[in-house]
């Protein structure tokens, strides 16, 4: 074990990251470099710089302290992780040069949160309306041939809806019809799709119908289609459903939610709105014994495939739809923070609103890679449409940075805090400079095609950076071991 401190651990600290955020400032931009990697007998690339950190950082506590914050701002803001990385990386050489202000970590985190008003009103004054999707989409580096698929899938979902990217046999567009959600079948053999379905919609597990045998009797007596969708179907229940479906008396289908838990029991609910169906929940005085006509939900057409179930012009009330996409966007706004949760969230506002799309990438060998590149694009996309962009390859952030000059004024914490931000602002132009591919004799080379980044995600990535920068400036002291 060796100790370090001051100075030598500095310099160990910039030693150990230096291999990580050179390959990630190597791959920002169209011009940028992948990682190459080996996993048993295969090659593959890293594109993101959480996925390069993820390949080439070690156990050392400040590579584990990078890659850890770039994986946890690809979950929460699904793109952008190698500009963190080099505006981090850059934040963090400005606080180590040498010549630089000698002042304490903590007067400079405090010298950041002074200059934050001037850093907003900076942002707000380069920030604009998005009125270029393509140029967004093209910033991600995704391929020409899908940029019009993107448009199209962002447009089918609209403001409150949801892309979802999956691989397929081939590129499409599919938009949702109406009310859809993951399921799993209860029973046996295929389901066919059914015009003109009721719904029995149960946050309970079924087990016996009990007196509700003779409804079911009387829906397979005048040939019409029900669908049940219950937290559990099992034992006689299922049985009795099985038997009439197998025998061709009943168009009948029996479904569980994919998801468990608390959200099986959100989704119920969100269905029960969705279709106008009264919840089956014992605990709220409605068990399935007491289950009456006027209690059933409705959709014009049933279909389900690929385990999710689409519910054309279900009959819902319109109130009481908004009522639980309310209640989402509320979940969205608290959860933020938290990616799985937010993520639920969107999926609860998107199914309300029947603004589901499917974005599929034909399958290749680089088809998942795509798929990645495809997924940052929209959330770049969306991101920019609610809080508006500034000019992107670097620009936008440099005219920032221009906008900030003097902020400092005299005071040596806030001198330094201001030069972090400028370096931060300026790191990513420079590198989309130097990996651009006619590079000028200075090395600064031609800006690249003028794009777009979304505003907001560039001021979120921006506080990471920093507060990364200052964590790694202010460690004191460590026991390293060989």
């Amino acid at each position: 074990m060796r100790t370090l401190a001051g100075q030598s651990l500095q310099e160990d600290i910039a030693a150990a990251i230096a291999p990580a955020l050179r390959a990630i400032a190597a791959s920002i931009g169209p011009d940028g470099r992948h990682v190459l990697y080996y996993t048993g007998d295969r090659v593959l690339t890293a594109h993101t710089g959480s996925e390069i950190a993820r390949r080439i950082c070690s156990d050392h506590f400040a590579e584990r302290l990078l890659k850890e914050a770039l994986v946890d701002a690809e979950r929460q803001f699904g793109d952008g992780t190698a500009r963190l990385a080099v505006m981090a990386g850059a934040a963090l050489a400005e606080r180590r040069r040498p010549g630089g202000p000698a002042v304490e970590s903590e007067r400079v985190i405090e010298a950041l949160a002074w200059l934050r008003p001037a850093l907003d009103a900076a942002f707000a004054a380069e920030t604009r309306i998005c009125d270029a999707g393509a140029g967004l989409i093209a910033a991600a580096g995704v391929d020409a041939a899908l940029v019009p698929l993107i448009l199209q899938a962002d447009a089918a979902a609209g403001p409150g809806g949801l892309v979802e990217v999956k691989e397929a046999a081939e590129a499409a567009v599919v938009a949702a019809d109406g009310f859809s959600f993951d399921a799993r079948h209860a029973g046996s053999g295929p389901l066919a799709a059914m015009d003109d379905v009721h719904l029995i919609v149960a946050n309970e597990i079924l087990s016996d119908f009990k007196t509700l045998a003779p409804v079911i009797e009387g829906f397979a007596a005048r040939g019409k289609a029900l669908v049940v969708v219950a937290r559990g179907i099992e034992g006689q229940a299922l049985q009795l459903l099985e038997r009439n479906r197998k025998a061709g008396v009943l168009k009948i289908a029996a479904l569980v939610p994919a998801d468990a838990g608390p959200r099986a029991a959100e989704i119920l609910e969100d269905l029960a709105a969705a279709s106008g169906a009264t919840l089956v929940c014992a605990q709220a005085g409605t068990a399935i014994e007491r289950l009456k006509p006027a209690m059933l939900g409705r959709a014009a057409r049933f279909r389900f495939e690929r385990g999710r179930v689409h519910l054309a012009d279900a009959a819902g009330a319109a109130d009481r739809i908004a009522l639980r996409i309310a209640s989402a966007e509320a979940e969205i706004r608290a959860k933020r923070y938290l990616p799985l949760d937010r993520e639920h969230a969107e999926r609860r506002r998107a199914r309300l609103a029947g603004r589901w799309v499917e974005l599929t990438i034909a399958r290749g060998p680089e088809s998942g890679a795509q798929a990645e590149t495809v997924r940052r694009a929209i959330v770049a996309l969306r991101a920019a449409r609610t809080d508006g962009v500034i000019v992107g390859g670097g620009r936008g952030l440099e005219a920032i940075a221009d906008r900030l000059k003097g902020a400092g004024g005299n005071d040596p914490a806030r001198l330094a805090a201001a030069a972090m931000i400028d370096a931060a602002l300026r790191a990513p132009g420079q590198c989309l400079r130097r990996n651009s591919a006619e590079p000028r004799a200075d090395g600064r080379g031609p800006m690249p095609a003028l794009v777009a980044d979304p505003a907001r995600l560039s001021r979120d990535l921006l506080d990471v950076a920093l507060s990364l920068a200052v964590r790694l400036a202010g460690i004191g002291g460590a026991v390293l071991r060989h």
